[in-house]
């Protein structure tokens, strides 16, 4: 069992078929790909002999004001690293963890990176009768450090940022992984982060701007608290291609309106499309949809394999996620309408 999405490499040798093959629903990444001033300048910045030969800028200062400018947060609260998962175990260790809470079911990451730091991973199990959206009086009679996402992966669930903040006025601290927030940025906390101990917050930029295999992701958080864990990060940690690139491609505007109309448009058609042969579809504010398997249809590895097999698209197994009852439930990404199509036609056809 692959335990994380989009890797059509592990799967493409599984089954002997070429990567490019395989239809990925598993990875939520924005279907629109790079925006194309970002493109060309990458290929630009690749063709340079001399951009290769320097190293990066340790500071990340063109990403960083680039991102200021997007998000309305001082360029002094934002540090720079390679994907949001490589910046929990700093972020973790700035703020000098020894336990954490975390809501259930999520990233699998998260316990990983508190296992290898030695840090006591505590589960708070969400509910699916709710949704598996994060109680928010419960979860404030915890006064630790809290971590949790936001939209919540897997489910697409969505706090609203007062619900978030009244989460942060209860904790020690509060780490929000802000990863699918793009799809509802009015539920952001990045500009309180921003300013308030206390309060930190997770991006990455790389899923909604269609280039996870770039690796960037940043972190905000009081300039006091961004120093600590700047000094926890390599002095080069993203090359200076990705800084460009992403530096080029948060300023266009035109790019984000139209990926979240399209998004919103084709994650409605398929919650409609997915519940006609009986898949119980959650409710998300993200760009993937949480699919729960009735009684009487195949078990979510059984049919993740049978539509690799008879259909090459592949789709997230949810066994891995902790909490959720085995078997029972699968993710997909929202994509294109033509791919969208695709795999309404294939679910279609192996559960009727």
């Amino acid at each position: 069992m692959v335990v994380h999405g989009g890797d059509v490499w592990q799967v493409a040798r599984e089954q002997g078929i070429a990567a490019g093959e395989l239809l990925d629903f598993s990875a939520n990444i924005n279907p629109r790909g790079l925006p194309l001033r970002a493109r060309e300048r990458l290929a630009r910045d690749a063709s340079d002999p001399r951009l290769l030969s320097c190293y990066p800028d340790p500071t990340a200062r063109a990403l960083r004001v680039a991102l200021g400018a997007r998000t309305g947060v001082p360029p002094e609260a934002i540090a720079v690293g390679p994907g949001a998962e490589s910046l929990l175990a700093p972020v973790l260790r700035a703020v000098e963890a020894e336990s954490v809470l975390v809501p259930v079911p999520a990233f699998s990451e998260y316990r990983r990176v508190c296992e290898q730091a030695e840090i006591e991973f505590v589960p708070f199990a969400l509910d699916r009768a709710e949704s598996f959206r994060v109680p928010v009086d419960r979860l404030c009679e915890h006064t630790g450090i809290v971590l949790l996402n936001n939209p919540h992966n897997p489910s697409g669930a969505l706090l609203e940022a007062c619900e978030v903040l009244r989460i942060a006025e209860a904790a020690e601290t509060l780490i929000v992984d802000e990863a699918f927030i793009d799809y509802a940025s009015h539920a952001s906390v990045i500009r309180e982060a921003s300013v308030r101990r206390g309060l930190i917050v997770i991006r990455s930029l790389t899923k909604f701007y269609g280039c996870p295999a770039l690796r960037v992701g940043y972190v905000v958080a009081h300039p006091d608290t961004i120093g600590k864990i700047r000094g926890l990060l390599p002095t080069w940690p993203v090359t200076q291609l990705a800084l460009d690139t992403l530096a080029e491609a948060v300023t266009d505007c035109e790019y984000a309106e139209a990926s979240l109309r399209e998004n919103a448009g084709e994650r409605e058609r398929l919650t409609a499309s997915l519940t006609e042969p009986g898949l119980v579809v959650f409710r998300s504010a993200a760009n993937y949809l949480l699919l729960e398997l009735g009684e009487r249809m195949p078990a979510s590895s059984d049919l993740r394999s049978r539509l690799i097999v008879n259909h090459r698209i592949l789709i997230r197994n949810c066994d891995s996620y902790e909490s959720l009852a085995p078997g029972c439930y699968v993710r997909a990404a929202v994509r294109s309408p033509a791919d969208n199509e695709r795999l309404i036609r294939a679910l279609t056809q192996e559960l009727t």
